[in-house]
């Protein structure tokens, strides 16, 4: 179990402060990632409805960790939000898991998502070593 000091709590509260600041739009997406507990997904990735040619593009990385166990001993996923905005930095979160009763190895989370473009449709897919998923068939409007 890992643990943050008072101080790195403050520097990444802070850090969130100032992202709002600058005009950063904050959304709560709740994901279910079939395959997560059995360590076959690394990560997510939000792709963004460009509407001039009505395709999807990459917009952020979600790099999953390894679950914790928190000061009360409820399981968290720490994970990266990494976009492809230039200039962006990577934004160090974290997350509550629920695991699907009848397969433990879906969980469901509710992640902090920073979208520093303007609002628009998103897809998901899933990733490791091995390859990407196709795209969600859910929309998400963020």
């Amino acid at each position: 179990m890992t643990r943050r000091s008072t101080s790195l709590s403050r520097v990444a509260l802070a850090s969130v402060f100032l992202l709002l600041s600058f005009g950063c739009d904050t959304r709560a997406v709740t994901m279910e990632i079939p395959g997560y507990g059995n360590g076959n997904v690394d990560g997510v990735w939000l792709w963004r409805l460009a509407e001039a040619t009505g395709t999807y593009r990459r917009a952020c990385r979600l790099e999953l960790d390894a679950t914790q166990l928190d000061e009360t001993a409820t399981e968290v996923l720490p994970y990266l939000q990494v976009c492809t905005t230039p200039g962006q930095i990577g934004l160090n979160l974290r997350a509550t898991i629920s695991r699907l009763p009848a397969d433990p190895s879906t969980i469901v989370v509710t992640m902090w998502y920073f979208r520093y473009e303007a609002a628009g449709q998103f897809k998901a897919s899933s990733y490791n070593a091995a390859g990407e998923s196709a795209l969600s068939s859910t929309t998400l409007s963020l």
